[in-house]
């Protein structure tokens, strides 16, 4: 009974030290400059999330980054969502 108590605490143990990690985590593309697509291979920059423009929860990409800065015309999805200004967010 004891090794079983022992296993148990250490287990909850282990699962709050990966729940805190888990919980710091972001995004590697956050931190680049975001853009949204207009039509089929116009990007323009977003500006700053939850000022600018939030993404709502739906189907395809909400915002793209630029994972090579020496090809300026590759484009990589980030966020997942619908994009939307924030102007045009009902209140």
């Amino acid at each position: 009974m004891a090794k079983i108590k022992w296993v148990l605490i250490s287990a909850s143990v282990i699962c709050a030290i990966a729940g805190a990690f888990a919980s710091t985590y972001k995004i590697p593309c956050e931190s680049l400059q975001q853009y949204y697509k207009f039509g089929m291979n116009t990007y323009f920059p977003a500006g700053t999330y939850g000022i600018d423009y939030y993404c709502q929860y739906g189907p395809g990409n909400c915002t793209w980054y630029q994972p090579n800065i020496y090809n300026p015309n590759a484009y990589a999805p980030c966020h997942m969502g619908v994009f939307q200004f924030t102007f045009l967010k009902n209140k």
